[in-house]
């Protein structure tokens, strides 16, 4: 608690000295920042196509004619695509694709049974890890932040045989309210295994777009214990409420800015 008064003390007294000692990163910080940031620029723009996807197809389709076992989405943060898929076949099959484009769908059309193209191994390999990995979280029992049903994003191999990043994500529970607890990724290796549950938070953590006085907050601010630096979850987390997230690491005591799919380290933390 201490430290987290001391954080906002410094904070109220000195906006200037955010900047002025930003603290020198080793290589390993350097390689988690990056890592962070392209992940989680994946993972906002997977469930953002999946979010919209999910409404273009419930507008062509019957909501009780829907067999789909699930989605995943590939490509590039700017331009992924979408596929709903159905399982009930001994190969997984397609039923429904869209393509977008900076945030925004260019293309989409259901497919019909007989009109169904083979998915590629990368994909079937992704199924297989969404699979695998909703077993994992049953199994340990993962605590949600929210009654509502949990999201669900599956990052494609970064090599073929590389392993696959399978995230359960706490959903909003209200569009002014972003949760930056009850996230958790489990990494599942080519030969279909899981790996241990990696949780982003001990505990639930709401930040909400009001401040205490009920007016919009310039930015985000959470401490985080479990890292030395911000995750992909907090980049997430900025780009889903177009705010910048400041992130106080406890165990180097550095306060970071995290403003999109940016992650800058902005200065050290004082002591007392």
């Amino acid at each position: 608690m201490r430290l987290v008064l001391s954080i906002a003390a410094f904070l109220t007294a000195s906006t200037s000295a955010v900047a002025a000692t930003p603290p020198k990163l080793t290589d390993a910080e350097r390689a988690a920042v990056a890592l962070a940031e392209r992940r989680g620029a994946l993972l906002y723009s997977y469930d953002q196509a999946a979010w919209h996807g999910t409404d273009d197809l419930l507008g062509k389709i019957d909501r009780a004619k829907l067999t789909s076992g699930g989605w995943i989405v590939d490509g590039p943060a700017d331009a992924p695509e979408l596929v709903f898929f159905d399982t009930s076949a001994a190969q997984p099959r397609a039923i429904y694709i869209a393509d977008f484009k900076d945030g925004k769908i260019v293309s989409s059309r259901v497919i019909k049974p007989d009109d169904a193209a083979p998915i590629s191994p990368i994909r079937q390999r992704m199924i297989a890890a969404l699979a695998v990995a909703r077993l994992s979280f049953a199994q340990q029992q993962v605590k949600l932040c929210s009654k509502e049903r949990p999201n669900t994003v599956v990052l494609p191999p970064d090599t073929p045989d590389g392993p696959i990043l399978v995230y359960l994500l706490t959903p909003q529970p209200d569009m002014g309210t972003f949760p930056m607890g009850g996230h958790y990724r489990v990494e599942v290796s080519s030969a279909g295994k899981a790996g241990p549950v990696h949780a982003f938070a001990n505990t639930c953590i709401n930040a909400s777009m009001q401040d205490v006085k009920g007016k919009a907050p310039a930015s985000l601010f959470v401490t985080h214990l479990l890292d030395p630096t911000p995750t992909e979850v907090h980049v997430f987390t900025s780009l889903a409420a177009h705010l910048p997230v400041l992130v106080a690491t406890i165990s180097n005591r550095y306060l970071w800015t995290v403003t999109g799919p940016h992650v800058v380290a902005s200065t050290v933390l004082p002591n007392k």
